[in-house]
């Protein structure tokens, strides 16, 4: 028996991948391959396969460049959480302490 049979409104214990995790788990996928051809390049250089070669380091190079872009898209999206999260902190600072409708007595 499980509780969503009991609570029909219980959250259910799953929750929805986050966006940043799934690019995380893209650039680990993209390293794997790129380990993976890594280790093809070196075996067909010990082979002298010329051809072989140029081919992996083509695929290599363009691996490279997808996780340079997804690791670029994570931190602009870091920093535009961080720049909206600073905006309304700030807002909700002006709301709770309202600048310029006290006068200090005291100076």
């Amino acid at each position: 028996m499980n509780l969503s049979s009991i609570y029909p409104n219980a959250p259910s214990g799953h929750t929805a991948p986050q966006k940043g995790a799934d690019a995380d788990s893209e650039i680990r996928s993209l390293e794997q391959k790129l380990r993976t051809l890594e280790m093809e390049k070196q075996k067909a250089v010990q082979r002298k396969e010329e051809d072989r070669k140029e081919k992996l380091e083509k695929q290599i190079a363009e691996i490279e460049k997808q996780i340079q872009q997804l690791r670029n898209q994570e931190a602009e999206k870091t920093q535009s959480a961080s720049s909206e999260d600073t905006t309304k902190v700030q807002e909700r600072s002006k709301e709770t302490f309202p600048m310029g409708n006290y006068i200090d007595v005291y100076a």
